[in-house]
Protein backbone atom coordinates (compact mmCIF):
# COMPACT_ATOMS: atom_id res chain seq x y z
CA UNK A 1 0.00 0.00 0.00
CA UNK A 2 3.16 2.56 0.67
CA UNK A 3 4.38 2.50 -2.57
CA UNK A 4 0.71 2.63 -4.32
CA UNK A 5 0.93 6.21 -1.57
CA UNK A 6 4.27 7.11 -2.93
CA UNK A 7 2.78 6.33 -6.68
CA UNK A 8 0.09 8.63 -6.28
CA UNK A 9 1.70 11.25 -4.37
CA UNK A 10 4.67 11.15 -7.56
CA UNK A 11 1.82 11.88 -9.68
CA UNK A 12 0.45 15.08 -7.95
CA UNK A 13 0.81 17.93 -10.39
CA UNK A 14 1.92 21.85 -9.35
CA UNK A 15 -1.81 22.85 -9.49
CA UNK A 16 -3.18 19.87 -7.36
CA UNK A 17 -0.38 20.53 -4.69
CA UNK A 18 -1.17 24.59 -4.39
CA UNK A 19 -4.82 23.65 -3.78
CA UNK A 20 -4.18 21.43 -0.97
CA UNK A 21 -4.94 22.24 2.55
CA UNK A 22 -1.96 22.43 4.90
CA UNK A 23 -3.22 18.82 7.01
CA UNK A 24 -3.14 17.47 3.29
CA UNK A 25 0.19 18.73 2.50
CA UNK A 26 1.41 17.17 5.89
CA UNK A 27 0.15 13.41 4.83
CA UNK A 28 1.69 13.81 2.10
CA UNK A 29 4.60 14.85 3.41
CA UNK A 30 4.33 12.21 6.22
CA UNK A 31 3.83 9.75 3.96
CA UNK A 32 7.22 10.74 2.13
CA UNK A 33 8.71 10.35 5.51
CA UNK A 34 7.46 6.94 5.88
CA UNK A 35 8.65 5.78 2.64
CA UNK A 36 11.95 6.49 3.24
CA UNK A 37 12.36 5.14 6.76
CA UNK A 38 10.44 2.01 6.49
CA UNK A 39 12.13 0.68 2.49
CA UNK A 40 15.02 -1.45 3.20
CA UNK A 41 16.46 -1.18 -0.41
CA UNK A 42 15.42 1.94 -2.21
CA UNK A 43 15.24 2.30 -5.57
CA UNK A 44 17.12 5.33 -6.25
CA UNK A 45 14.91 7.21 -9.04
CA UNK A 46 11.82 6.96 -7.44
CA UNK A 47 13.70 8.41 -4.00
CA UNK A 48 15.11 11.17 -5.91
CA UNK A 49 11.52 11.59 -7.13
CA UNK A 50 10.44 11.52 -3.89
CA UNK A 51 12.31 13.82 -2.69
CA UNK A 52 11.69 16.51 -5.15
CA UNK A 53 7.86 16.25 -4.72
CA UNK A 54 8.66 16.46 -0.91
CA UNK A 55 10.28 19.70 -1.61
CA UNK A 56 7.45 20.95 -3.32
CA UNK A 57 5.17 19.77 -0.61
CA UNK A 58 7.28 21.10 1.82
CA UNK A 59 7.26 24.91 -0.50
CA UNK A 60 3.59 24.35 -0.58
CA UNK A 61 3.36 24.17 3.44
CA UNK A 62 5.59 26.79 4.36
CA UNK A 63 3.58 28.89 1.71
CA UNK A 64 0.18 27.76 3.02
CA UNK A 65 1.33 28.90 6.56
CA UNK A 66 2.63 32.06 5.80
CA UNK A 67 -0.51 32.84 4.37
CA UNK A 68 -2.89 31.38 7.43
CA UNK A 69 -0.36 33.43 9.81
CA UNK A 70 -1.23 36.70 7.48
CA UNK A 71 -4.80 35.93 7.72
CA UNK A 72 -4.94 35.51 11.37
CA UNK A 73 -2.62 38.56 11.75
CA UNK A 74 -5.43 40.69 9.29
CA UNK A 75 -8.18 39.46 11.47
CA UNK A 76 -6.30 40.35 15.13
CA UNK A 77 -5.68 43.62 13.62
CA UNK A 78 -9.11 44.24 12.38
CA UNK A 79 -10.55 42.97 16.28
CA UNK A 80 -8.10 45.19 17.85
CA UNK A 81 -9.38 48.04 15.61
CA UNK A 82 -12.83 47.01 16.68
CA UNK A 83 -12.02 47.12 20.31
CA UNK A 84 -10.81 50.37 20.12
CA UNK A 85 -13.02 51.96 18.34
CA UNK A 86 -15.67 50.53 20.86
CA UNK A 87 -13.66 51.83 24.14
CA UNK A 88 -13.21 55.00 22.94
CA UNK A 89 -16.82 55.90 21.95
CA UNK A 90 -17.88 54.18 25.00
CA UNK A 91 -15.47 56.05 27.52
CA UNK A 92 -14.02 59.32 25.86
CA UNK A 93 -15.31 61.90 28.47
CA UNK A 94 -15.77 64.71 25.42
CA UNK A 95 -18.03 62.66 23.54
CA UNK A 96 -20.32 61.91 26.37
CA UNK A 97 -20.53 65.65 27.54
CA UNK A 98 -21.00 66.64 23.91
CA UNK A 99 -23.91 64.18 24.01
CA UNK A 100 -25.03 65.63 26.92
CA UNK A 101 -25.07 69.21 25.60
CA UNK A 102 -27.29 68.37 22.75
CA UNK A 103 -29.78 66.53 24.89
CA UNK A 104 -29.74 69.32 27.62
CA UNK A 105 -30.85 71.76 23.79
CA UNK A 106 -33.74 69.38 22.75
CA UNK A 107 -34.66 69.31 26.03
CA UNK A 108 -34.57 73.18 26.69
CA UNK A 109 -36.12 73.72 23.18
CA UNK A 110 -38.80 71.23 23.78
CA UNK A 111 -39.94 72.02 27.67
CA UNK A 112 -40.73 76.05 26.99
CA UNK A 113 -41.06 75.56 23.18
CA UNK A 114 -38.51 78.39 22.70
CA UNK A 115 -34.53 77.97 21.21
CA UNK A 116 -31.85 77.13 23.93
CA UNK A 117 -30.65 81.22 23.25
Amino acid sequence: MENKSIERILKLKEEQITSMDFRELLANIKTIDEYFRNSGQLDVENALKSYQKAIQLLTAARKRLITLKKEKKDLDDKYEAFLSSIESSEYEPESTELLEREVQAKNEFTDDGKLPF
